[in-house]
């Protein structure tokens, strides 16, 4: 009995639900017919009782019912909070690819100068040899005093008379001060200011997007000379502030600031060894345009890097040497996706046309791990150079080449080309 009227109840809200006619339609029990319910005495007051049961349901879905369709709201906000933050939203369909990758991570630098090339007084090359270029004014000099006329020895004279005499020396007059007798001062530290302009075709690395713009990159440096530890090690060290500025995407503009220490060590009379510890602190210029984003002065890497490098100069004539380099650099960084360790090959062909100038080509290939995510760059370029010595205090070097390379990450290419012209110029010595 008490099954019958469960089933009954059910198909009364099913009913009630499912907006058709209002009324209560009981399922013929045929099995129970034996029962008390359906006795002629109580089948009267039995019906009664269920359409009234019916009705009261029914009217209690359709007030539900009703209750909800009235209501606008979308489905996410009948779900739980965080259900609803984790709902992915729509992607913007005016957005250009690779949109979303900039305005979540910070503009790929790769295959941007990190250090403008410079000629200072003191830097490591001027404690290798240079090729001899004018070794005919060697010669000239010896010559000239091989021919000096020489003092001529003490005599006695007047030996008809039999008389020794002596010559006595006139009083001892210092002499002249020469190059050597000057004692030349000895700076232990300069500061340099340059200026450079860089131009590529792929400004940002990219694969889907490649997009041509420039770089101008102004700053100081302040620096150590090498001073000697021992007779071949020298220790040096240098603050560099940089601020390197697009010509279109300005909203990118960054600056730079980096310090430096390092020991060099002389192996042979034609190859060097270094240690340098370094850090490096990018920091973005200009508020973004989009809200919630990165605003000036935010710090967008920091980077400590430990570096291992070997260097050799072979000369093959009196004007034309050949520079090798290897340096392996370990880097730790925040944020951690940029840890990283890099193995770099340098060789370079330089040929001294005349003492202030100088040109040549190189080729540069740069190997990349990325210890926190799985990336792999390689990153190759070939390029010529010209460095012009103007002054003493000033020098100016231009690049021009090609980058050619790939990554495992996705959207990222380094192939394009690229031309650097840039201007050193010594403010003083202390």
């Amino acid at each position: 009995m008490q099954l019958k009227n469960w089933k009954n109840l059910f198909f009364c809200i099913l009913l009630a639900s499912s907006g058709g006619n209002w009324c209560c339609i009981r399922v013929d029990a045929t099995e129970s017919a034996n029962t008390d319910i359906w006795h002629p005495k109580n089948l009267a007051s039995t019906q009664i009782n269920y359409q009234q049961l019916c009705q009261k349901l029914g009217q209690e879905v359709i007030n539900s019912l009703c209750k909800q369709s009235s209501q606008s709201h979308p489905i996410d906000s009948q779900m739980p909070l965080n259900l609803a933050q984790q709902t992915p939203q729509a992607p913007n369909t005016n957005e250009k690819p690779g949109d979303t990758q900039k305005q979540s991570d910070p503009p790929q630098l790769e295959s941007q100068p990190s250090n403008l090339p410079t000629s200072s007084p003191d830097s490591k090359e001027q404690l290798l040899n240079a090729p001899q270029i004018n070794q005919s004014q060697r010669l000239e000099r010896l010559i000239h005093l091989l021919q000096s006329p020489k003092q001529p020895p003490e005599s006695d004279s007047n030996r008809e008379l039999g008389l020794r005499v002596r010559l006595l020396p006139l009083e001892q007059q210092p002499p002249p001060p020469t190059e050597q007798a000057i004692v030349k001062f000895k700076p232990i530290g300069y500061l340099q200011a340059h200026v450079g302009y860089f131009q590529t075709n792929n400004i940002f690395s990219s694969n889907d997007r490649p997009i041509e713009d420039g770089l101008i990159i102004s700053g100081l440096t302040l620096a150590s000379a090498y001073f000697p530890l021992g007779s071949k090690t020298y220790l040096n060290s240098s603050i560099d502030g940089n601020l390197i500025r697009y010509i279109n995407q300005s909203e990118y503009h960054y600056n730079q600031v980096r310090f430096n220490l390092s020991i060099y060590q002389q192996l042979s009379q034609r190859m060097y060894g270094e240690i340098s510890c370094s850090n490096q602190q990018l920091f973005y210029a200009n508020n973004s345009d989009r809200p919630n984003s990165f605003k000036a002065g935010d710090r967008f890497l920091n980077e400590n890097s430990l570096d291992l490098s070997l260097g050799r100069r072979d000369p093959l004539t009196s004007k034309l040497t050949l520079d090798s380099f290897y340096e392996l650099s370990i880097n730790f960084a925040d944020p951690l996706s940029r840890n990283r360790i890099i193995n770099s090959f340098w060789v370079s062909l330089n040929y001294y046309l005349q003492n202030p100038l100088q040109v040549g080509i190189d080729y540069q290939a740069n190997f990349s791990d990325f210890t926190q995510r799985d990336r792999e760059d390689q990153f190759h370029r070939i390029f010529g150079h010209l460095n012009y010595r103007i002054s003493d205090i000033s020098n100016m070097n231009v690049q021009a080449g090609v980058s050619l390379g790939s990554s495992t990450a996705e959207n990222i290419d380094f192939d394009g080309w690229f031309f650097s012209i840039n201007y050193n110029l010594q403010l003083g010595q202390f």
